[in-house]
């Protein structure tokens, strides 16, 4: 009788929304680098925007979406985590349908550190000519006290990052776990007794990607405001 780990099958465990999510939140943020080194200024805020819409999206697929993209299925407590570390290295097949135990938090952090950065830029200011659309919200002294922060903030992302990068690189060459193409692909081999998630509707993800950019240009024009 073959063991589970010869059983060996693929299955779709990303979905469209989600992939597509991912590598356009890494373009956005590649542009934001590039753009405020070039003093770009008005350019880095739309890419600041696109970064706005989509963690927004992010966060409303984390909850009505498929199942490997649920915060429900993937941010785990820290038994969880400990238990994942513990395991790192046996040969054992990869049973993961959505993030592991500590990409989970990984992904978390992430989220919360690109949404305070491009919160804390709508208010910003370069002394120059460029001002965020919040700016006459707070006037200068607050604009100069949460650009401040937007400069911090960067800093904290781009350590991120890097570790998400690392970890990624210590994942594929130490352990033999490829993180990238079931990102590009959706699909993922997993042992055959491993069911596959429930893929929520892209015209779902449509309709959230529609309310997440409805609230960041209600909130860069001051509609709401």
């Amino acid at each position: 009788m073959r063991g589970e780990t010869d059983a060996m099958t693929v299955r779709t465990v990303w979905d469209l929304p989600t992939r597509l999510f991912h590598w356009a939140l890494v373009l956005s943020l590649v542009g934001s680098f590039i753009t405020v080194e070039l003093h770009e200024m008005q350019l880095h805020a739309w890419f600041g925007y696109a970064a706005l819409t989509l963690v927004l999206f992010r966060l409303l697929w984390g909850v009505i979406g498929s199942d490997s993209a649920r915060f429900v299925r993937f941010v785990r407590g820290p038994g969880a985590v400990l238990d994942h570390l513990r395991g790192l290295f046996r040969r054992e097949p990869d049973r993961e349908t959505t993030h592991n135990a500590l990409g989970g938090w990984a992904v978390l952090a992430l989220l919360l550190v690109v949404l305070a950065q491009g919160t804390t830029g709508l208010f910003a200011n370069d002394d120059i000519l460029f001002r965020g659309p919040l700016f006459p919200l707070v006037g200068k002294a607050w604009s100069d006290r949460l650009t401040t922060w937007h400069y911090r903030i960067s800093d904290l992302l781009l350590i991120l990052v890097a570790l998400h990068v690392a970890a990624v690189v210590l994942y594929r060459l130490v352990l033999g776990r490829d993180l990238i193409l079931p990102m590009v692909t959706g699909r993922k081999r997993l042992p055959g007794a491993v069911a596959a998630p429930r893929l929520a509707s892209p015209w779902l993800a449509l309709a959230a990607l529609a309310i997440a950019a409805g609230v960041v240009w209600a909130v860069v024009t001051r509609q709401v405001l």
